[in-house]
C-alpha cells in the first residue's frame, strides 16, 4: 500500500533558531556542562535533546552562579542589562540572539535616541510577554509604546513623530492591518503633519510561511502539526493550516500520534514551527507510517 505522507519542504527551522542550536552543540563537544540563559528556542523536544547532552536551562537569578563559566544567550535575545550583569560576575557569553533580531535591536535603539530629541515616539507591534519583546524593551529609551492589536491603538497619541517596528516573527498582513489602522487614526486626528516612518522588521522567512503553507495543504486531507507550546509563530500557523484541511492536529512530540487519526486512503501533510528540527519532523513521519502499517497485513 502507497502512504500518502508527505513534509511540507518549507517546514523546518528558520535560519536564527539553526544557528542557536549549531552554537549550543559546538560547545557541548567541548564541555559536558553548558549553561542557557532561558530556552535556547521555542521547541521543548529539542531543549530536551540538548538537556542530555549537558544543556542547563537557567534563571537571570542564577548568572552569579555561572562566573568564570561560558553561558549561552537564547535565540530570542535579551536586553543589554544581561550582557552587563554577566560582565560584572565575569561570565562569558556565548550570543545566539538570530542576527535579525539584533539588527531590529540596534535600529529600535537608533530611532528612540532619535524620537528622543524630536520629543517623538516608537511603537512596537508585538506580543508583550514574547523573550523577543522583553528583550527589546530593554533597547528602548525615550517614550515607546507595544502595541498587541488595533484595541492597543486607542491609547496612542498620534499627535508627535512616530517610529513603527514589528516583532520579527509576527506576520506582514497583522502588522500592515495594524499600521493601515495607526495611519486612519492620525487622519481623524488631524496629525498628518507630524513624521511616520513605518520600518519593514518582519522576519521574510516567517512572512511567507502562511502562504506557503497553504500551497503546501491544497490537496491533503490532514494537517500533523509540530511545534512547541510556546512558540507564538507555532500557534499563528496552525490556525492559518487547520482551515485548508478537514482534520488538522497540534503535536509536540510523535509520541501524542494517535491511531485513530488516520485512513490509508488519506493524503497526510507534516508541517511545523519555524523553532523545529528537522529530525522531529522526520521522526514523526517515521511513526505515522507505522501507525499506517497495519492497513498493510
Amino acid at each position: 500500500m502507497k502512504q500518502n505522507i508527505q513534509i511540507d519542504p518549507g517546514a523546518g527551522p528558520c535560519f536564527g533558531v539553526q544557528r542557536a542550536i549549531e552554537l549550543a552543540e559546538d560547545l557541548l563537544e567541548k564541555q559536558d556542562d553548558l549553561a542557557c540563559l532561558g530556552d535556547l528556542i521555542h521547541n521543548d523536544e529539542e531543549i530536551r535533546r540538548l538537556e542530555r547532552e549537558g544543556l542547563r536551562i537557567v534563571s537571570h537569578c542564577q548568572i552569579v552562579e555561572q562566573s568564570k563559566k561560558k553561558m549561552l544567550v537564547r535565540a530570542h535575545g535579551e536586553p543589554p542589562s544581561t550582557f552587563r550583569i554577566a560582565d560584572n560576575y565575569d561570565v562569558t557569553v556565548v550570543d545566539a540572539t538570530c542576527p535579525i533580531v539584533k539588527q531590529l535591536q540596534k535600529r529600535v535603539a537608533e530611532a528612540c535616541a532619535r524620537m528622543l530629541a524630536l520629543n517623538g515616539q516608537v511603537i512596537l507591534f508585538g506580543d508583550i510577554n514574547h523573550a523577543e519583546m522583553i528583550a527589546l524593551k530593554g533597547h528602548c529609551k525615550g517614550e515607546f509604546h507595544i502595541v498587541r492589536d488595533l484595541l492597543d491603538l486607542c491609547r496612542i497619541n498620534t499627535a508627535k513623530p512616530s517610529v513603527f517596528f514589528s516583532q520579527t516573527t509576527k506576520y506582514q498582513s497583522d502588522y500592515q492591518q495594524v499600521v493601515d489602522a495607526y495611519k486612519v487614526k492620525r487622519e481623524k486626528e488631524g496629525s498628518l503633519e507630524y513624521p511616520l516612518e513605518i520600518i519593514e522588521t518582519v522576519c521574510k522567512y516567517v512572512a511567507k510561511r502562511d502562504h506557503q503553507l497553504i500551497d503546501f495543504l491544497h490537496d491533503k486531507d490532514i494537517l500533523i502539526f509540530v511545534s512547541g507550546r510556546k512558540s507564538s509563530n507555532g500557534k499563528f500557523l496552525f490556525k492559518v493550516g487547520e482551515k485548508a484541511v478537514q482534520k488538522a492536529y497540534f503535536i509536540s512530540s510523535p509520541e501524542e500520534l494517535q491511531e485513530a487519526w488516520f485512513k490509508p486512503e488519506q493524503k497526510i501533510g507534516i508541517s511545523s514551527a519555524t523553532s523545529t528540527p528537522a529530525w522531529l519532523l522526520n521522526k514523526t513521519y517515521a511513526r505515522i507510517e507505522e501507525l499506517l502499517s497495519q492497513y498493510s497485513r
